[in-house]
């Protein structure tokens, strides 16, 4: 760092005719001119990746899907247990926090931009005790009492933009971070609604598994009375008795998934799993949703995870920015105004005025490599940046691509099962009322039973997996965050109403 008084020094020279020195002038002033925009053209890098205008595994469609998508299940307490979550969950909670953190760090970047004024006072009193050489003679004492106030004021003219670079880039850093917050409470929505129907789907099969063993309690108890009448042989009992064995053994995993969703879904809305019991399904029966996956381009504007990387290399392009800025010099300004009284030995000598008005220039003449050094770090990490952006693209795309085909082919699945299922159930009503009949014997039936406990088996599952496959897509389009934003006033202010927890939660001051 060196002065202007270090840098620029007066020196004589021969007289030179006007127009030389004239043309010298313009020829330095080019020459820094070109610097200065050479340093200035700091290269802004973006994702170089083809968005395709549709997605393959499905046709055209401009429609985009519903922001609330929760609410199209049609299923109250699953809209209200989402609601809370988005709310009320503490991971929802502490990434709200971190956006409040990284607002401050934004206001602590853009400060540097202004000037800084501080007020300040001092004062002392000095006493000084001297004596003569002889001893007889009584000490004297000078003493000395000041005080001083005044106003001080420092300022970096930021010529080449390396303060606002800064700015800019804490700027983005706080969009990342605001984005981050706006993924974890999509993830937290979609945990809520992918462990609701999980609970759904596991009371369901406890209610349908129930059912079969109590049909299979019954027919070993016809069993056991035919076999007691010479109709049937002990073989023959205990081929039920195994079946029926073998249901009831289905049981306990079923309600430990039940109890498991419960557990989780109390932790997801900010309650605790002792709790957890007053969380029960309304009954009705969900309707999954048609997918509307909109354009792929909106994915850019929507999931919260390309947002963050493209936030993320915005900051990257200003750090470069702000990093080819060090090249080049910093001028700074500083005053100090104010006002000091002097008391010598009880004698005012008077108030007095101070003030300094000083400059500073400085720029790097040799570091060692130290702002190359800058550069470099910089330039790597705009280059990762854009990677890092470029790939979440592909990423996001091929989550949409393959949620799309999961859903549309569980689609299919979940029909062709149902269908087995319904004629699975007619076929065991034949088989009972033949075999009542003494028309056929037990094996027909025990085949009956135990094909429609699979097929009926397999076709709830298959009705939970067409719910989480839709509610993957969701996950995977990204939308729903955007519901509980802040609703903004005419004067760009917060108001009542969807107010995320950012401002909910804080508190007044």
């Amino acid at each position: 760092m060196l002065p202007i008084s270090t840098i620029f020094r007066t020196t004589r020279r021969p007289s030179r005719p006007a127009g030389v020195a004239g043309r010298g002038r313009a020829v330095a002033f080019a020459v820094s001119l070109a610097v200065v925009l050479a340093g200035c053209a700091t290269p802004v890098m973006q994702p170089a990746v083809e968005v395709p205008d549709r997605f393959a595994a499905t046709s055209a469609s401009t429609e985009e899907p519903e922001a609330a998508w929760w609410d199209s299940y049609g299923d109250p307490v699953l809209s209200d247990l989402v609601r809370r979550a988005a709310h009320e969950n503490r991971d929802v909670r502490i990434a709200a926090e971190r956006v409040r953190a990284a607002r401050a760090g934004e206001t602590i970047s853009r400060s540097w931009l202004w000037p800084t004024v501080i007020v300040g006072a001092n004062g002392f009193n000095h006493t000084t005790t001297y004596d003569t050489a002889l001893k007889n003679f009584v000490p004297e004492a000078a003493n000395t009492r000041a005080g001083q106030v005044g106003i001080a004021a420092s300022w970096e003219v930021d010529l080449f933009g390396r303060l606002r670079a800064g700015a800019k880039a804490a700027a983005a850093d706080a969009a990342a971070v605001e984005n981050t917050a706006r993924g974890v409470r999509l993830l937290v929505m979609t945990d809520v609604a992918t462990n609701y129907f999980t609970l759904v789907g596991a009371l369901r099969q406890l209610e349908t598994v129930r059912a079969i063993s109590a049909a299979q309690d019954e027919t070993l108890r016809l069993v056991i009375a035919r076999e007691r009448a010479g109709l049937a042989t002990p073989f023959d009992v205990e081929r039920v008795q195994t079946e029926a064995s073998k249901t009831h053994a289905a049981i306990p995993p079923l309600e430990t998934l039940a109890a498991i969703s419960r557990h989780r879904i109390a932790v997801l809305v900010g309650d605790q799993a002792f709790n957890a019991e007053s969380i029960a399904p309304s009954g009705v029966e969900a309707i999954v949703p048609p997918a509307h996956p909109g354009q792929p381009a909106a994915l850019l504007q929507r999931r919260p995870d390309l947002l963050v990387a493209s936030a993320q290399l915005d900051a990257a392009n200003a750090r470069r920015q702000q990093a080819m800025a060090e090249w080049f010099p910093r001028l700074i300004l500083g005053a100090v105004f104010g006002r000091e009284s002097i008391d010598l030995n009880g004698v005012a000598l008077g108030p007095a005025r101070f003030s300094n008005v000083a400059g500073l220039i400085a720029m790097p003449i040799f570091n060692a490599g130290r702002t190359r050094a800058i550069n470099d770090i910089a330039e790597s990490g705009q280059k990762e940046a854009v990677l890092h952006y470029e790939d979440a693209i592909v990423r996001a795309l091929e989550d949409v691509e393959n949620a799309l085909v999961a859903l549309d082919d569980e689609r299919q699945r979940a029909q062709l099962l149902h269908d087995a299922a319904s004629s699975a159930e007619a076929a065991l009503g034949r088989a009972q009322s033949l075999y009542n009949r003494g028309q056929i014997d037990l094996l027909p039936l025990l085949d009956a039973q135990r094909t429609r406990l699979a097929v009926r088996a397999i076709d709830n599952d298959s009705r939970t997996q067409l719910l989480l496959a839709s509610v993957q897509l969701y996950k995977a389009l990204g939308g729903g965050w955007e519901v509980f934003e802040p609703v903004a006033a005419p004067d760009g202010t917060p108001v009542s109403g969807n107010s995320s927890s950012v401002d909910r939660d804080k508190e007044p001051s």
